[in-house]
């Protein structure tokens, strides 16, 4: 098990390392062809895709990993592209009648993005279901590479459009490019419409799934919405109260500190669920797996951490022109809430394994009305970008902390009857 941890964990690294290399070294060459508002844009547009994910598959591709029989597992497959279906479909309908309103609550005057906003949504959904049952399967060279493809494509996609002038929509393009490139790779060799024929997936075994598993629409769906939009909080509050170039100096902090440690975290925790999901299938604990990843998270980001709080504004300013440096000082500011997120999001997939959503929900709604308390406070009472940060740094550092001590208690597991009456009812 050891090994085979090792092994997966690796293999999803070297994919994720290669996809987040290559943006952080066209990152310099970007931000002198695109403006700090322009990046602004696409951080506008991205957290509006955030915040929507979690309606976009109801978060039912959370349970993919979860049945025992694989029959169910295709089922719940097929149910979180139907919803993507109607979701979408509706997607498109407000953004047709209501895109002047849109414009209006972030002030803005450039909207070409808001008619690319359903597209993104619904590319975000096929990737979310087809990484989940990629993930049950343990296809995890496929995840790997699905990374470098989407991260490669899209970063020469904003760079051949950049030089063509084509402003925030080119970046906006490039990031779904990559999301199309993500999917086709993700979908190689999977034979999912096969499987589906041949389990015979039909409306009476998808309904069923969507009862057995209805915790997550009802928890999650919510839960992970507010987490989001807790998430986002900076770049849709900033754009509102200070303009589209001060979400553009934060979205570069998020796109070149963030953003690559999340993926990591991720590749992490895609493991970390399958191999966890199983154990506490199995055996009702998975302790030892915990903390042999929490270790392992902990100590991977001390090094560049380090480095970046004590030269970070200097080092933001020499690598992506001077007029960057405001990005650095940012990013100081919210350096040890990124490092506990690094620790404590691939972790947080206890709450699934154990079915424990209502309480990361109750977190989450503290979480989400702190947060745009922050910013308000911020704004309105001290008319500071800086304290409006550090108040959310504050905040996040509390719900990560939360996040560690609730997840290892559930690690470490329920008792042996219950598990088997669990591994009946699936």
């Amino acid at each position: 098990m050891k090994h085979k941890l090792r092994r997966q964990i690796l293999t999803l690294l070297q994919g994720t390392v290669v996809a987040q290399l290559l943006p952080i070294i066209i990152a310099p060459i970007l931000t002198r062809i695109y403006t700090p508002e322009q990046f602004g844009i696409l951080a506008i547009y991205m957290a509006v895709i955030s915040v929507l994910t979690p309606i976009v598959n109801a978060r039912y591709e959370l349970a993919i990993s979860l049945p025992k029989q694989e029959r169910n597992a295709l089922a719940l497959f097929t149910l979180t592209t139907k919803i993507n279906l109607v979701v979408t479909g509706i997607a498109t309908l407000i953004v047709l009648i209501f895109k002047n309103n849109i414009i209006q609550i972030f002030s803005l005057e450039d909207g070409v993005w808001i008619l690319l906003l359903p597209i993104g949504l619904f590319l975000t959904g096929l990737i979310n279901s087809f990484t989940y049952i990629n993930n049950r399967m343990e296809r995890f060279n496929y995840l790997a590479k699905s990374k470098v493809y989407q991260a490669s494509s899209m970063v020469f996609m904003q760079l051949g459009l950049g030089i063509l002038k084509f402003g925030s929509f080119g970046l906006v393009m490039g990031y779904i490019v990559g999301q199309c490139l993500s999917i086709l790779n993700l979908n190689r060799k999977l034979s999912i419409k096969q499987k589906i024929t041949e389990e015979k997936i039909d409306k009476e075994l998808i309904l069923k799934v969507s009862k057995e598993y209805n915790e997550f629409p009802k928890y999650a769906m919510i839960t992970h919405s507010m987490e989001s939009f807790s998430a986002q909080t900076p770049n849709l509050f900033l754009t509102k109260f200070f303009g589209a170039a001060t979400a553009g100096y934060y979205s570069l902090t998020n796109r070149t500190i963030s953003m690559p440690l999340s993926l990591v975290g991720k590749a992490i925790g895609d493991v970390f669920l399958s191999n966890a999901s199983k154990l506490y299938r199995e055996r009702g604990e998975c302790k030892e797996i915990y903390t042999k990843t929490l270790k392992a998270l902990a100590v991977i980001p001390i090094i560049p951490f380090t480095i970046l709080f004590i030269w970070g504004e200097e080092l933001f300013g020499l690598v992506f022109g001077q007029e960057w440096e405001v990005a650095g000082s940012y990013m100081r500011l919210l350096l040890p809430a990124i490092y506990l997120q690094f620790i404590s999001s691939p972790l947080s997939h206890m709450f699934i394994i154990a079915k424990k959503i209502k309480i990361d929900l109750v977190i989450q709604i503290v979480v989400f009305i702190l947060s745009i308390g922050a910013f308000l406070i911020g704004n309105f009472y001290f008319k500071s970008v800086e304290f409006s940060l550090v108040l959310f740094s504050i905040v996040l550092g509390i719900k990560y902390i939360s996040f560690i001590i609730i997840s290892y208690s559930l690690a470490k597991g329920v008792s042996r009857s219950r598990v088997d009456e669990e591994n009946d009812y699936n």
